[in-house]
């Protein structure tokens, strides 16, 4: 276990197109950072890079005190695991474990002990004698899991270990992968772009997008408080309202409307969860309250969510006090201050 600096990393393939841009993330020892973005992000490339199977045009990896920047991947004493099992088919649960120990030119004795205690840990003891076929996708996940975790690396890497497996079972291995990593006390990068996946389980979230990281923070402050317009995108906001200004006090609106919301510099939209908008009955002194329409009607099960037509554009709004809403009926909206969030851009 170890803490892990990435400094000024940049990566391109002819010198122009970069990959990843000027990235810096910092974790620290036993802490499980996942790395969050759409196909075609970065992640994967940081990862591995991080692992040594790729060569960063720039910038450097720093593990404790070390840099590892240039060190072949084999000397880096990283566990992985990928999206494909990447299992030997010939051989036995146990000996599929106990590969890497073996390329380590382990005795023996020390082999049988360090494979029996981590089928032990995961859970693998009484399928050591399986071939890699008589088992299921899950099964299969932690057998590669069993793997990287053996030879007690330093930095445990994880690019999308979970999605070849069904929905309960990716639910399922998540829980372990963090029972594991808390257990163990093991620093681990995670690989995704399920959201819902990497916020259950991680101590900081790193959204990435367009080879940059936009937000690095714990899950709690990018669900609650996103700083910029893509990060709000991707984890669910759907309400975006442009501005055009700040007058110390209120954000003009395009359509000249003032929002009152929190001061902060380089806003280009405010946002706010369908939930958070109330319908109420009539126009009050209440600050941030906007006439509208209602275009359609959706039924959430404990909720209907509204399209509403207003003059700051068309707004979602998930309701749970009122009757049922009618379309064409005409609503008023609270936005309150508290919900209402600036973005960058």
């Amino acid at each position: 276990m170890a803490k892990l600096e990435v400094k000024n990393l940049s990566m391109s393939y002819d010198g122009k197109n970069k990959i990843l841009e000027d990235l810096s993330l910092s974790i620290q020892d036993g802490e499980l950072v996942s790395i969050l973005g759409p196909s075609g992000c970065g992640k994967t490339t940081t990862l591995r890079i991080i692992a040594g199977l790729l060569k960063q045009t720039d910038g450097e990896i720093i593990v404790g005190e070390k840099n590892i920047s240039n060190l072949p991947v084999h000397k880096r004493e990283f566990g992985m695991v990928f999206q494909s099992y990447a299992l030997f088919p010939h051989l036995s649960v146990f000996n599929n474990v106990a590969f890497g120990l073996k390329m380590r030119k382990l005795d023996k004795k020390q082999i049988q002990e360090k494979v029996e205690n981590v089928l032990s840990v995961t859970g693998l003891s009484d399928l050591a004698k399986r071939f890699p076929a008589e088992l299921s996708g899950g099964q299969q996940q932690r057998v590669s899991l069993a793997r990287a975790l053996v030879i007690n690396p330093q930095v445990l890497l994880l690019d999308e270990p979970l999605s070849n497996l069904d929905a309960k079972l990716r639910v399922e291995m998540r829980e372990e992968i963090r029972r594991l990593q808390q257990e163990l006390k093991m620093t681990a990068i995670f690989v995704t772009h399920d959201q819902e996946e990497c916020f259950a389980i991680s101590d900081k979230v790193a959204v990435m997008n367009r080879g940059r990281v936009e937000q690095f923070d714990t899950p709690q402050a990018i669900y609650q408080e996103p700083k910029t317009l893509f990060v709000a995108k991707f984890i669910g906001f759907e309400n975006f309202i442009k501005v055009v200004g700040y007058d110390g006090e209120a954000y003009l609106t395009e359509s000249n409307i003032k929002l009152a919301a929190q001061a902060k510099e380089n806003t280009r939209y405010l946002t706010i969860r369908p939930r958070q908008i109330k319908i109420i009955e009539t126009a009050n002194d209440s600050e941030n309250v906007v006439k509208g329409r209602i275009i359609n009607r959706t039924y959430l099960g404990n909720s209907y969510r509204y399209t509403v037509k207003t003059s700051l554009g068309v707004l979602k709004v998930d309701d749970f006090e009122h009757d049922v809403l009618s379309r064409d009926e005409d609503v008023i909206l609270e936005l309150a201050v508290k919900n209402l969030l600036p973005l960058e851009n």
